[in-house]
This record gives C-alpha cells, structure tokens and sequence, in this order.
C-alpha cells in the first residue's frame, strides 16, 4: 500500500512538473548571450532596440534589489522595457487585457553557471487574440514583436506553436464607481505597504501619450511590485522567471472612463514544487489590486 501511495505521488509530482514546464516553454523565449560579457550584452541591446526604433523607458537591476536586502549567491539580473508608445496607446484601447504585458520587457541574467540569457516573453503566444485586430494595428504590433525577437537573436516559433487566449492569461477587476484614480492607486500602495511588497517602478504612460500629442488619452499607469528573497528563489530555480518581473499591476481608463487594474494570472506559471512563498506572493498581489479596485484602506 505504502509503496503504491509513493508510486502515486511521483506520478503527480512528474505530471505537474511536467505542465509547469510546458508552461514556461510556452510563453517564454530564452536566448544565450554569446561572445559578449554581460555589460557589453546590456550596451548592445539598448543601442540595437533604439536603432530599430524601438525606446526603452525603464530599466530594473533587480540584483541590486537584492543586494539591498541582504540576499546572498547574486547574480546579474536586469530589466529592460521598451515601448513604441503610440502601438502601446492602440493595442490597449483594442483590448485593456494588453495592459498586462506593456511595456514589452527583456531580462539579462546570468545563471549559475556564469551563462547569460536574454529573456523575454514569447509575443507570438497571443497571435490568436492579434488576429482580431485591425489590419494596420496587426501588421505594427508584428513588427514590434518581430523586432524585439530579432534583437536578442530569438527564433520564430515553429508552425505548430500553441495558442493562448489573451483573457486566459490575466486577471482583471474593475474600479468601483465611487473611487477615483488616485483614491485606486493610493488603495493599492498602502496595502503593498502593509504586505512588505516594494513598488519598485511606476510608469505612467499617460505622461508618455501627452508629450507625442496623441488625441483621446485615457490614464494609463504601470505599476511594478518585487518581493525580493521570493523572486531570487524563482530565479535560482528557472532563469526564465525573470520575464515576469517585476509583478506589474496596470491601471487602466476604458474608453467609457471606467478604472481598470489588470495584471497577469501567475499562478499557473509557479512550479506545484515551489509552493510557499511564490504562492503566498501571487496572493498578495491579487490583494492589492482588489484593495484598489474596491477603494480599500
């Protein structure tokens, strides 16, 4: 009996070790750094991304982050966003679901073995969801996400690629009618605050979309969450995790005027093994956006 109970429980560890993988293999792109050091990997990929008019608009050394606590066995682990603000602008008025995954981000970390990866999420998941586009937004978005593939040297995805639906991949709840913006945001940095969750970067694209002229802005603010003891043990684990950080939360004005926080549906990407603080991190950032959503102090 003892013996079959054991069979079982590898049987089950092996399955969903299995589907977390299949998981990450899905919707990330991983890349080795080649003949450069990693600083020469960082120079390269602003310089190529800005030569292709690509702008980059926040950067993250999370391992300073880390430094900063006190973590040990660091490694270099960065950030970078990049953003063509006008696609952005269009892709989230078409859906504010893309909010989740603006700006478009590519980590450069070193494992530990001293190898360098460029990391990023796989564009090509969503081609579902970008197929109902307008033709002209399609046919821009492609390119951005094409180009950012080129830089860091991605390949295409083979035909067969699976498809994900963009709303299986997010959560999204909106604001109450009887809070504003800054009573939403104000919610959700007192309940980070109270969780020991640091907001490590807040982009506001409205800014962004005032100084191009763009007409009919709607808010439009990113804001990055990190725990980090919980992301370094991710990253130990799988470098790839890194194209999830930091956690962002948007907030998002609809063309109607309705608030909106959107952010992407973790829980399906934590490795079953890893449970504990992964989990307990995805629940405390579902408790700040439902602290902004619901005006809750």
């Amino acid at each position: 009996m003892i013996t079959r109970l054991i069979a079982i429980a590898l049987s089950v560890l092996m399955t969903t070790s299995a589907a977390d993988e299949t998981a990450l293999n899905q919707t990330v792109l991983k890349v080795p750094i080649a003949q450069k050091s990693m600083e020469e990997a960082a120079e390269y990929l602003k310089q190529r991304a800005k030569a292709l008019g690509i702008q980059q608009i926040a950067y993250n050394p999370l391992y300073k982050e880390f430094k900063a606590q006190g973590l040990t066995n660091i490694r270099r682990t960065e950030i970078f966003q990049f953003c063509d603000t006008k696609i952005a602008k269009a892709l989230i008025e078409h859906d504010i679901s893309f909010a989740a995954y603006l700006p478009c981000r590519v980590g450069l970390i070193e494992d530990q073995h001293n190898q360098g990866w460029f990391v990023m999420i796989n564009p090509m998941i969503f081609n579902a969801s970008i197929a109902t586009m307008p033709p002209k937004l399609k046919k821009q978005a492609d390119k951005v996400c094409s180009t950012l593939m080129t830089v860091i040297g991605a390949s295409p995805p083979p035909a067969n690629q699976p498809f994900l639906s963009l709303e299986q991949t997010i959560v999204k709840k909106p604001i109450i009618d009887e809070a504003e913006m800054n009573d939403a945001i104000e919610s959700m940095l007192m309940r980070a605050n109270d969780l020991n969750v640091k907001n490590v970067a807040r982009i506001n694209l409205t800014d962004k979309y005032k100084a191009l002229g763009l007409p009919n802005i709607r808010h439009t603010e990113i804001f990055q969450f990190c725990d980090a003891p919980t992301s370094k043990k991710l990253l130990d684990h799988d470098v790839r995790y890194i194209a999830y950080m930091p956690c962002r939360i948007a907030l998002v004005e609809d063309n109607e005027g309705n608030g909106w926080l959107v952010m992407m549906k973790l829980d399906s990407l934590i490795p079953s093994h890893l449970h504990g603080q992964p989990i307990e991190l995805y629940d405390k950032l579902k408790k700040i956006l439902e602290a902004g959503a619901n005006w809750d102090f």
